[in-house]
Parts: C-alpha cells; sequence; structure tokens
C-alpha cells in the first residue's frame, strides 16, 4: 500500500531512487549525455548547481594500469596473474565502458550510474526543496530507451517517519515497446 505522501511542517525532503533497465544501451556509455542529463535536469526543476557536473567514464584508471603492467613486462617480469593483467586490459579496452556522473546542488544532489553491458543505470536525487518526481522521470526517461524501473520515493521529515512510495513499471517481455511506452507515461502522470 502506497502511503500518502503529503507536505508537512516537518518536511526536510525528497529522495528518489531508481534502478532502471534499458531496451538498449543508447544513451548508457556518453559522458556528453549523462552531463546533458545533469546540467538539464538541474534547470528542469530549479535546483542550484554548485558547481558544473562532474563526469566519467569506468574504466578511467586503464592507462596506469596499462603503463604498470608494461613497466613489469619490461623489467622481464613474467607470471601468470601479469598475463591474465594483460589479457584483461586488451579485452577492457574493447568493451564500452560504464559511465558514472554527480551534480551537487546548493539544495543537495544528483547522480547516474551506468552498466553499459546491461542495459541498466541507477539514479539518486536527494534536495532539501521539494521537486516534482514525474517530472524527474519524464526528463530523465527521455535520453534512453525505457524498458522497466524500479525505485522509491521518500519524503523524509523530522519527528516522524518517513513517507515512502514505490515507483516501478513491471518488467513483462510479451508486452510490446509501444505498450509499455504508454504505460510508462501513464505511469508517470499519475501524482506524486
Amino acid at each position: 500500500m502506497d502511503l500518502d505522501i503529503t507536505m508537512s511542517d516537518d518536511f526536510v525532503g525528497r529522495h528518489l531512487l531508481l534502478d532502471v533497465q534499458t531496451a538498449s544501451p543508447r544513451g548508457l556509455c556518453s559522458a556528453g549525455t549523462l552531463y546533458q542529463i545533469l546540467e538539464g535536469l538541474s534547470e528542469c526543476i530549479e535546483m542550484t548547481l554548485v558547481y558544473p557536473p562532474i563526469v566519467g567514464t569506468f574504466p578511467f584508471a586503464s592507462g596506469e594500469l596499462e603503463r604498470f603492467v608494461g613497466g613489469l613486462k619490461n623489467e622481464g617480469v613474467d607470471s601468470a596473474t601479469l598475463r591474465k593483467m594483460d589479457e584483461l586490459l586488451a579485452r577492457r579496452g574493447k568493451d564500452k565502458a560504464g559511465v558514472s556522473g554527480v551534480a551537487v546542488w546548493l539544495e543537495s544532489h544528483c547522480s547516474v550510474h551506468t552498466w553499459t553491458e546491461h542495459n541498466f543505470f541507477s539514479f539518486d536525487a536527494y534536495s532539501c526543496k521539494e521537486f516534482d518526481v514525474s517530472r524527474v522521470m519524464e526528463f530523465l526517461f527521455g535520453f534512453f530507451d525505457i524498458e522497466a524501473y524500479n525505485g522509491l520515493d521518500i519524503v523524509r521529515t523530522l519527528g516522524s517517519p518517513q513517507q515512502i512510495r514505490r515507483v516501478s513499471s513491471p518488467l513483462d517481455p510479451s508486452v510490446d515497446s509501444a505498450a509499455r511506452a504508454a504505460a510508462l507515461q501513464a505511469a508517470m502522470a499519475s501524482p506524486s
């Protein structure tokens, strides 16, 4: 049963947590897309960026590891572990990488982490200022081919229990993508 998510005098913040499955890797391996999301979302829900979003692509340390392994090989070191590291680094260079990004708001923060190999991302936004969950989801989901999502909308208050509402869509392979898109739109249109 969903709890009534209403504002009270004791309101201290809203926290939205989402795990999202996508139908394709579109947007998941692009640092530029995550930067655009974090900057645009800040504007969309009127949050104040403390500084520009920080976005990084995994594995960000491949260069350092490659130099380390290369240095050991140049020194004549040969071991099964070193060969395995060399093999993994070569394969990693060919893999699409996940991307992580964070925006620090004067009102708190927002982050996105992607797993391209699984067509998946997680999203986290917290603010001491009220924001429209449906608007956030509509903005965010526009950058990806959403298949399903699961998450929590938490209203934090002083002196009383947190109010928690589950936000989700079923992952049903028998539902075609047009029907799934219509269901997602309907779910996002429901009041937060």
